[in-house]
């Protein structure tokens, strides 16, 4: 299942998605134009991490980024709103649902409350529940309607997934129509909100820093890589800080002794800001760079268990940072708080999203 998966994250690959990338980044900044001084930018940036995945993943245009009717204005913001939920609700502590609280101090009675919980009106579990359906409800009619286009022809995720399914007689019972529509909502979530996140942590990160920013605008003019200011934003804010893992037979790491089904939780976000790796210095001419552990900054996770989408969801940011920087600058809106508060749900996130203003570059 991972081999098919990985082929749709290969280089080849990639590289015929910027086009359409490209259609969704110009559409979302052509945008722009029309708006306010002021915008929350969070927001938009998961419109066009929305965007781009639809079509990358699915073969189809949710059309969040561009120009709407009232009609569509009011469809797309009920599916933003439907994905922020399903995002930002299910949090790993104790202010999330009942069900995950239970299933952090008796994990046994984790199940039978979330089953109970989702069918009782009102519940936070309830309305995730609902959400999800939602969701859910519309992959599950594009994978359906591309079940009966037997002539896909694009080489999106979908399309890889439902021709392995029709075309080896052992995928059809490892791709049922259960593990795609989980797959495919997954790849929605998976797709769209780090990437979202990072965008806007990069763009609020940096529009507190003209000096970084001034810098960041001349690379861009020149066609720059990039790599140092998306890395050193992943590094402050790392998209998962915590990361779980179960142990498959007895580990021993330092002084202690893990028996075989012990759940770890790794710390990479405490990792990235180690003061030994000095890691907010991504310069290729640092010498601490050139000897750093390659673990010292993991914000996609470790191998072979690493994200599969890490090349894509780079490849999106750096194509976004282009478009942005090569007409507008921006600065901290007076509405939004300083410093800005987190809160942790299934990715980090803005609590009260990323406001800013725009200004048009001359």
């Amino acid at each position: 299942m991972r081999n098919t998966i990985l082929s749709v994250y290969q280089p080849s690959h990639l590289a015929n998605l910027v086009p359409s990338m490209q259609n969704c980044i110009e559409s979302a900044t052509e945008n722009l134009h029309s708006s306010e001084q002021e915008v929350v930018f969070s927001n938009l940036s998961l419109k066009l991490a929305t965007d781009v995945i639809g079509q990358a993943a699915f073969g189809v245009n949710f059309g969040l980024t561009g120009p709407q009717s009232i009609n569509q204005s009011d469809q797309v913001s009920d599916f933003i709103n439907q994905h922020i939920y399903s995002t930002t609700k299910l949090k790993m502590d104790l202010s999330g649902s009942l069900w995950i609280i239970l299933g952090l101090l008796a994990p046994i009675l984790q199940e039978p409350f979330r089953q109970i919980l989702k069918r009782i009106p009102g519940t936070m579990d309830w309305k995730i529940e609902r959400t999800n359906k939602k969701l859910s409800g519309r992959l599950d009619e594009i994978v359906s309607n591309r079940k009966k286009n037997e002539n896909r022809g694009s080489k999106d995720f979908l399309s890889l997934i439902l021709s392995a399914r029709e075309s080896q007689n052992v995928a059809t019972n490892v791709f049922t129509p259960d593990y795609i529509s989980a797959v495919t909502y997954e790849h929605l979530l998976a797709g769209s909100a780090p990437t979202s996140f990072t965008l806007s942590s990069i763009v609020y990160l940096v529009s507190g820093h003209p000096e970084v920013e001034k810098k960041l605008v001349e690379e861009n003019d020149g066609f720059g890589p990039h790599d140092q200011v998306i890395k050193e934003a992943m590094r402050f804010y790392v998209v998962s800080p915590l990361v779980a893992r179960e142990t498959s037979k007895e580990v021993e790491i330092g002084v202690y002794l893990l028996p075989k089904g012990t759940w770890v939780w790794l710390a990479i976000g405490v990792l990235a800001k180690d003061p030994k790796f000095i890691p907010e210095r991504f310069d290729p001419k640092c010498e601490e760079e050139k000897r750093r552990h390659p673990y010292a900054l993991i914000p996609f996770g470790i191998e072979p268990r690493a994200c599969v989408g890490q090349k894509f969801s780079l490849q999106e940011i750096k194509l976004s940072l282009i478009h942005l920087y090569r007409k507008y600058t921006f600065r901290h809106s007076t509405a939004m708080e300083n410093p800005s508060e987190l809160e942790y749900g299934l990715v980090l996130n803005f609590k009260h999203g990323v406001q800013l203003t725009i200004t048009k570059r001359t």
